[in-house]
């Protein structure tokens, strides 16, 4: 049987001896495509999105106050858990899968198995302060929302001096819409220029996430919260780096994958207690493809359940995955059908993961730092800038104005997201990259192309972000926002071009880069704190 990366290596080699005949016209066609969507997004009202200087940025944490080098001495982990599905029994209106645009849209008319959210509490005991990192099975949430989520839980972060939330996704494309873009289009095309006129009449807005089941998400999210901070107890919290080569595949050049999964142990000295697992892996959870309409969390669910029936606590957390899918081959027997096959897999992580012997594991002393930032990313694909004015989806956009003008006429500004990157640090050896989307593995890691092999013949300059701390890095994507693929700037293309379908749902061609300073300059503020 012929090697699908070979076939995908040699239509790609293929592409680049034909590049200069074919990229002016492939890139005139794009160019055409930004143009029209441009003039359509320019007929739709602005008066929904603020001007940055008019930006609110309520219930923005900004994480640890200043970074400890070393534990407090005496120091012991506290950590708590929780969780709850975020799947209310009965709705109002429709539920719509996520994932894969339909017409007609993709209505739910089952579950497969529930969505959940799961909630993590850690406090190093050095007095500052607790962090919590919560995961939703979503296809993605924004950080509007995820705010959303901080502030019924303004109380308890007084109350307990919580210093950040961080929420993320498990990016399962066989979950309910919680994005907004996977519903009746065709009908928010026709009502939603007319809806955001008026601020007033914005709640007629169509979207694909259905009210009742994000106020539900929301709130449940919240209580996860509220009872993993209050089920805080001592124990000792350790991590192991697994290789995780059989489990994954890369279908975009330049093939570069984070093939280690990282795992997080923790023990509590009640031996009464469940102990925790939490599996950092990148693969998308897109097995059941484009006809579901069977809700389903895809293969994190049964990673999870895996490790739950041999009586532990787990969480998975989506990593770095631009391109990045499942190779189910060695964990899935002949003649199994789809669904038992995406079981098969998710089972196949959990027991591995659940087969690491102890000496895999590295103790993490009692020491948690972490930092965030707001930054804003410019959106130069109109399609993103149509969604965002049309109120399809919630991300927070705003608009900079390109002149000096007291009163910018139209055309005066640039869109943006405002959104959310974070830095961690567990301990003295194991970092966490908090990316508020779908980064590609070789910003992280190296492997970025050269300007001759690359699609803008320019060459990308920004190090590894590995290479700015001490340790691992590991990263848990579509965290606290979810701004779509997170592609170096020297390689955003045509979606017009073979293996380019990512940029047709980016932010744009400088976001790779936007993130990657983030994501520094995080690093920076954390070293001039640290005493």
């Amino acid at each position: 049987m012929k090697n699908p990366i070979d076939a995908i290596k040699t239509k790609a080699l293929r592409f680049a001896e034909e590049k200069d005949l074919k990229q002016k016209l492939i890139d005139k066609g794009d160019t055409a495509v930004q143009t029209v969507l441009s003039a359509i997004a320019g007929r739709v009202s602005d008066k929904t999105v603020p001007f940055l200087n008019r930006y609110d940025n309520a219930d923005f944490l900004e994480g640890s106050g200043y970074f400890l080098s070393a534990p407090k001495e005496g120091a012991r982990w506290r950590v708590g858990f929780a969780k709850a599905s975020v799947l209310p029994e009965t709705v109002a209106g429709d539920l719509y899968i996520a994932g894969y645009l339909a017409f007609p849209p993709n209505k739910a008319n089952g579950r497969l198995n529930d969505q959940l959210v799961r909630a993590i509490a850690l406090d190093d005991g050095s007095g500052r302060g607790l962090h919590v990192f919560a995961v939703i099975d979503c296809v993605g949430i924004s950080n509007h929302d995820i705010r959303r989520i901080r502030e019924r839980l303004r109380p308890l972060i007084r109350e307990k001096n919580i210093l950040s939330v961080n929420v993320s996704a498990t990016h399962c494309h066989s979950g309910v819409d919680t994005q907004g873009v996977w519903g009746d289009l065709i009908e928010a095309l026709k009502k939603n220029p007319k809806a955001v006129k008026n601020k007033k009449t914005l709640d007629n807005a169509v979207s694909g996430k259905n009210p009742d089941m994000m106020a539900f998400l929301i709130e449940t999210a919240a209580e996860t919260i509220m009872q993993a901070v209050a089920d805080m107890r001592p124990g000792e919290l350790a991590y192991a780096l697994l290789p995780a080569g059989d489990f994954i595949r890369d279908k975009r050049p330049p093939y570069v994958l984070d093939d280690v999964m990282t795992v997080l142990r923790f023990t509590p000295d009640d031996k009464a207690a469940k102990p925790f697992l939490g599996v950092i892996l990148g693969a998308h959870p897109t097995n059941y493809g484009g006809s579901q309409k069977q809700i389903s969390a895809d293969f994190p669910y049964y990673v999870c359940d895996e490790l739950e029936g041999s009586g532990y606590n787990a969480a998975y957390f989506q990593s770095d995955e631009l391109a990045v899918a499942t190779d189910r081959g060695k964990s899935t027997t002949e003649n199994a059908t789809r669904h038992q096959g995406i079981e098969q897999y998710g089972r196949a992580i959990g027991k591995y993961v659940l087969a690491a012997e102890d000496g895999a594991f590295q103790t993490i002393v009692p020491l948690l730092n972490v930092r965030l930032i707001e930054t804003f990313v410019p959106v130069d694909n109109s399609l993103m800038t149509l969604l965002g004015k049309l109120k399809l989806v919630s991300n927070n956009i705003v608009r900079v104005t390109t002149s000096n003008a007291k009163k910018p006429k139209k055309d005066e500004w640039d869109y943006y997201f405002a959104t959310e990157v974070g830095y961690a640090e567990l301990g003295a050896d194991l970092k966490l990259a908090l990316i508020p989307g779908e980064l590609a593995p070789e910003i992280l890691l190296g492997g970025t192309y050269s300007a001759e092999e690359s699609y803008t013949g320019k060459s990308w300059d920004i190090p590894p972000l590995k290479d700015a701390v001490r340790g691992r890095l590991s990263v848990i994507g579509l965290c606290n926002d979810a701004i779509a693929y997170i592609i170096p700037d020297n390689d955003f293309g045509s979606v017009f071009a073979p293996l380019h379908y990512e940029e047709s749902v980016s932010a744009g061609g400088r976001t790779g880069s936007n993130i990657a300073h983030a994501f520094l300059r995080c690093v920076e503020d954390a070293e001039k704190s640290r005493v």
